[in-house]
C-alpha cells in the first residue's frame, strides 16, 4: 500500500496523530505543498511565508536525522500536484490534519475529495484544537475537551519504508504579498520549545498582571500562537508541559491557570468558526447588514494602516505591530475598536489587513475577535476603547508612544499623549509643528464615539436583533465552563 503524508498546518513529527497513523504501515511519501493561490491571498503575507519555511527546514532536517529520508517539498496547483503524485505512485490513501481555514482552502478541500473519489484514493483526516466535528453539542463541549487536551501524547514508530520524489523547489518563485521587517518571530519547533521552557520557568510568573500592557506584553506573553497555528508544537504538549510544572508562586499557578483557560478559548473560537464559516465574510447577526458597509472612508483607512491618524497610542501600536508582526491581545482588540467606532470601518476589510500583519494569524480566532470587538454578533457586550484613557493607562510615561512614535521624542509626557493640546507657544519652543511633523487627529474621539454608540445600540435594541441574537447565542455557545 503507498500512502501520501500530507503536512499541512501541523509541522511537527512530535505529538501528530496523522504522522503516526500514516507511518504504520506500508510505503508514505511525506509531502509538503506550497500552494499558489494560497499565498496570493489579501490575508497571507511575506510574514507567514518566512515563519512557514522555517518551520519547514526544520521539519525537513527532522525527517533526515529521524528517518534518513526527506520530505518532498512542492509549490504550485495542489490539486494538480496531488493528482500527479497519485498517478505517479499508485497512491492509495492520503493522511492529513484536519484544518480550520479560510474558504479558499475550504474549497480546495472539496476539490480534494473529489480528486480522491475520482482516483479511489481513500483521504483520511485526524482532528486537532479539540473541535467536535460532527453530533455538536455545547452542554458536553468542556467535558470533551477536557479528554481531547488530556490524551497521552502520541510518539510514533520508527518507519524506513518511504516513497521519493526527484524534485526541488525554488522559494523564490512563491509569490505573496510582500512585507518587510526583520523582527517577527521565526518558526521552527525547536523555537516554540524554547518559548514554552521560558514561560513556564520565568515569565508566567506575572503573565496575569503584565499581558495586557504593549510595554510588557511582549514578554509576559507567552508568544506561542504563531507555533500553534502553524503546528510546530501541539496543545496537548503546551497544556501538559505547563501542568505538570514546579509553579513557584501562588501568583505563578493563578497565571498558569489563566493561560491553560486560554487554550479552551482557541479551540472554542475555532469550533465557532467550523460551525459557521461564513463569519468570514458575513456578519454573525444578520441585523447589522448595512452598518458600514456603504460608509467606507479610504482617507481613514490609510492613516490607521500607516499609524498616522493623529492619536499617538493608536499610531505606536500600529507602528509596532508593522515591526513585529505581532501585538498583545488588549492592543489587537484596541485597534480592531478604533478602526470599526471611531473611525467607522467596515471590520471586513480591516480585518483582511491585520491578518497579513499578525504573523500568528488563525482564521476561526480572527474573524470572531473581530466581530465581537466591531460589534456585530448582537451577543457581546459593545466596547469602545478610549484610545486617550488607553494611553494614559497603559503608557503612563510614554515610554512606549516615544519608541513608536518618534516624533513625539521631544514633546513632554504630559502633552505626548494628546500632542493636539500644544498651544502655538509650546509647539515652537519644542521645535514642532501639529500637522507637519505629526499628523492632527483625523477624527474627534468624542463625537465619534458618541455617533458610533448611538448606531450599534439602535439596532441591538431592535426586535429583530433580539430575535437574531438569540439564534447566534444557541449556535456558538459551548458551555466553557469546567475544565481541567
Amino acid at each position: 500500500m503507498n500512502k501520501i503524508l500530507w503536512f499541512r498546518f501541523d509541522l511537527r513529527l512530535h505529538d501528530n496523530e496523522t504522522v503516526k497513523e500514516a507511518l504504520k504501515d506500508g510505503k508514505t511519501l511525506p509531502i509538503f505543498i506550497f500552494d499558489k493561490e494560497y499565498f496570493k491571498l489579501e490575508v497571507s503575507s511575506s510574514f507567514h511565508l518566512q515563519f512557514c519555511i522555517d518551520s519547514i527546514s526544520e521539519l525537513e532536517d527532522e525527517f533526515q536525522k529521524q528517518y534518513n529520508t526527506k520530505l518532498n517539498i512542492y509549490y504550485g496547483d495542489t490539486l494538480e500536484i496531488l493528482k500527479y503524485l497519485i498517478n505517479k505512485f499508485n497512491i492509495n490513501e492520503i493522511y492529513s490534519t484536519h484544518h480550520y481555514k479560510n474558504k479558499q482552502l475550504r474549497n480546495l478541500d472539496q476539490q480534494v475529495q473529489l480528486l480522491c473519489h475520482e482516483k479511489n484514493t481513500q483521504w483520511k483526516t485526524y482532528n486537532q484544537f479539540g473541535v467536535q466535528l460532527s453530533k455538536r453539542d455545547g452542554k458536553t463541549w468542556s467535558r470533551n475537551w477536557n479528554n481531547f487536551i488530556g490524551r497521552k501524547i502520541i510518539t510514533v514508530d520508527q518507519h524506513n519504508n518511504f516513497l521519493q520524489d526527484d524534485h526541488v523547489i525554488d522559494y523564490s518563485q512563491i509569490i505573496t504579498n510582500s512585507l518587510t521587517s526583520s523582527n517577527i518571530q521565526r518558526g521552527g519547533r525547536t523555537k516554540a520549545l524554547d518559548l514554552l521552557d521560558s514561560f513556564i520557568k520565568h515569565r508566567s510568573e506575572n503573565y496575569q498582571k503584565l499581558m495586557s500592557s504593549p510595554i510588557t506584553g511582549e514578554s509576559a506573553c507567552s508568544r506561542l500562537s504563531p507555533y500553534i497555528s502553524f503546528g510546530n508544537i501541539s496543545l496537548q504538549e503546551i497544556y501538559q508541559r505547563v501542568s505538570l510544572s514546579n509553579l513557584n508562586s501562588t501568583q505563578q499557578k493563578k497565571s498558569i491557570n489563566a493561560f491553560k483557560k486560554r487554550l479552551a478559548w482557541h479551540c472554542h473560537f475555532i469550533q465557532k468558526f467550523y460551525d459557521e464559516p461564513n463569519i468570514e465574510y458575513e456578519n454573525m447577526n444578520a441585523a447589522y447588514n448595512g452598518l458600514r458597509e456603504n460608509s467606507f472612508n479610504e482617507q481613514y483607512f490609510e492613516a490607521w494602516k500607516s499609524g498616522m491618524t493623529g492619536y499617538p497610542f493608536i499610531d505606536a501600536c500600529m507602528r509596532y505591530l508593522i515591526n513585529k508582526g505581532w501585538i498583545n491581545f488588549r492592543m489587537r482588540a484596541m485597534l480592531v475598536s478604533f478602526a470599526s467606532y471611531q473611525l467607522w470601518l467596515d471590520w471586513r476589510v480591516t480585518s483582511k489587513h491585520l491578518a497579513k500583519l499578525f504573523t500568528d494569524y488563525e482564521p476561526g480566532i480572527h474573524y470572531s475577535q473581530f466581530q465581537m470587538q466591531s460589534g456585530t454578533t448582537g451577543i457581546n457586550t459593545i466596547r469602545v476603547y478610549n484610545p486617550i484613557k488607553q494611553s494614559y493607562d497603559q503608557d503612563p510615561q510614554c515610554m512606549f508612544i516615544k519608541k513608536w512614535v518618534p516624533e513625539l521624542i521631544n514633546i513632554p509626557d504630559s502633552l505626548a499623549h494628546e500632542p493636539w493640546k500644544l498651544t502655538y507657544l509650546e509647539q515652537q519652543s519644542y521645535d514642532f509643528k501639529l500637522g507637519k511633523d505629526y499628523p492632527h487627529p483625523i477624527i474627534d474621539n468624542a463625537s465619534s464615539t458618541k455617533n458610533a454608540r448611538d448606531k450599534i445600540w439602535k439596532i441591538k435594541s431592535s426586535a429583530e436583533s433580539k430575535i437574531l441574537s438569540k439564534t447566534v447565542l444557541q449556535k456558538h455557545t459551548s458551555a466553557i465552563t469546567n475544565f481541567s
